[in-house]
């Protein structure tokens, strides 16, 4: 089971996680970010629960992962949140939204994490203030390995209860090259780590992302380089977070859905 698919799994366990060091989960290896910093991230949800993160890329646009919506079941609908640094706290700076649309990548292959890139539109455009921005795109195809990146999620750091953190959090990895993450030391092509991929994590295995934290930015060097996809475990030197590098390819995508006559 790969670290971000089994969203039902995730709330039935999350339930019986009482304890109070439950309630303090996070990233692995990171801390909380100063609150509202990060403010193009939004949190999808459904039935109140935390699912995925996303990257508010358009007024009334949202960039996350494809997988995120595997696990939504009839009967309640997902909605989107921006402006959190609390996901339980009533904060003022918060607007919520229903969603309208998803548009995954028309290519996207769950099953051997291809082209795990989805956008969803909002049923109306997000006021833009101090604590909800944009982030902009730049297309780049390729980026040096031993690149420290940080990404930034409510994801968990205990796989074992799948409980989102309550606030905002972000570490740094550092970028694995894509020959090395597909050897025997790390994937061996299982699933393989194309060029519209990349690998990010620590040698040590004590940085990761996490479940939650999926459709999440990867920040380097200040520009967004990609977005959570995946990976094997959490924390796992040998099994690095696998992400979906935005290139050109996605990007001209990005550009042709947002486009007005398609924006309906």
């Amino acid at each position: 089971m790969t670290k971000f698919s089994s969203f039902s799994l995730f709330f039935l366990i999350a339930g019986a996680c009482m304890t109070p060091e439950c309630f303090n989960m996070e990233i692995i290896g990171g801390s909380e970010v100063s609150p509202h910093s990060r403010p193009f991230m939004a949190s999808i949800q459904y039935g109140g629960n935390h699912i995925c993160g996303g990257i508010l890329i358009h007024p009334q646009w949202v960039l996350t992962a494809a997988h995120c919506r595997a696990r939504f079941a009839k009967g309640k609908s997902p909605k989107v949140v921006l402006g959190a640094h609390s996901l339980s706290k009533n904060e003022a700076s918060k607007q919520t939204f229903d969603i309208k649309k998803f548009i995954p990548f028309s290519r996207f292959k769950p099953d051997l994490e291809l082209n795990d890139i989805m956008l969803v539109k909002l049923h109306m455009a997000a006021k833009l203030d101090k604590n909800v921005q944009l982030i902009r795109l730049r297309s780049k195809d390729y980026i040096r390995s031993g690149t420290k990146c940080q990404v930034t999620g409510w994801g968990t750091n205990d796989p074992e209860f799948y409980r989102p953190s309550d606030t905002l959090q972000e570490v740094t990895v550092t970028v694995i090259s894509r020959k090395l993450c597909n050897s025997q030391r790390y994937y061996n092509h299982k699933p393989i780590i194309t060029k519209d991929m990349l690998c990010a994590g620590d040698a040590r295995g004590q940085k990761d992302s996490c479940q939650g934290d999926s459709g999440g930015p990867l920040v380097c060097k200040g520009v967004l380089f990609a977005i959570v996809s995946g990976g094997h475990k959490c924390g796992n030197a040998k099994k690095p977070g696998i992400y979906t590098l935005l290139t050109k390819k996605y990007q001209d995508w990005i550009k042709s859905k947002l486009a007005p006559s398609h924006t309906n």
